[in-house]
């Protein structure tokens, strides 16, 4: 997967993020829809992922992280859930969410678990891209990679 379109699909996730918020904010539709609010948290989530994998594409450590698909889920779902879970934080301390103090709980941990899909959905989608072969090791370079694959 190119640098560039990661870094498009990254802008257009957030300005699709910010469009969908304002309208919602503006016509009450968090409070008409409660399931808008967990899918525009997914959709942060995939934004955060694909945006950190872009960052690592950016600096050179892509390499690393792409030989092994655990490294991959870690670093961008990682991601996703660190930031969420700052997120929600600061919406604790400047009271951001109208949320009362018996469904704080149940409505944080439903929010992080958004971010936690969205991130999944962007590994995803990244290792299932076809243009992510450019980045990702051929099948023959995994046996020098980790030489205890046994051929089948």
């Amino acid at each position: 997967m190119h640098k560039k379109k990661l870094l498009l699909i990254s802008f257009f996730t957030i300005l699709l993020i910010a469009i969908i918020h304002i309208v919602a904010l503006r016509f009450s539709l968090y409070w008409r829809f409660r399931w808008l609010h967990l899918f525009v948290h997914m959709m942060g989530g995939f934004w955060i992922a694909i945006t950190i994998l872009w960052i690592a594409l950016k600096i050179g450590h892509i390499e690393k992280i792409t030989h092994y698909k655990r490294r991959a889920l870690i670093i961008m779902v990682g991601s996703a859930l660190i930031i969420g879970i700052v997120w929600e934080i600061f919406e604790l301390v400047f009271k951001i969410d109208l949320v009362n103090k018996i469904g704080y709980w149940p409505y944080t941990i439903n929010a992080v678990v958004a971010d936690l899909i969205g991130g999944i959905i962007a590994f995803w989608y990244f290792m299932s891209s076809k243009k992510s072969a450019n980045v990702l090791p051929k099948k023959s370079e995994n046996y020098l990679i980790m030489p205890l694959v046994i051929k089948q």
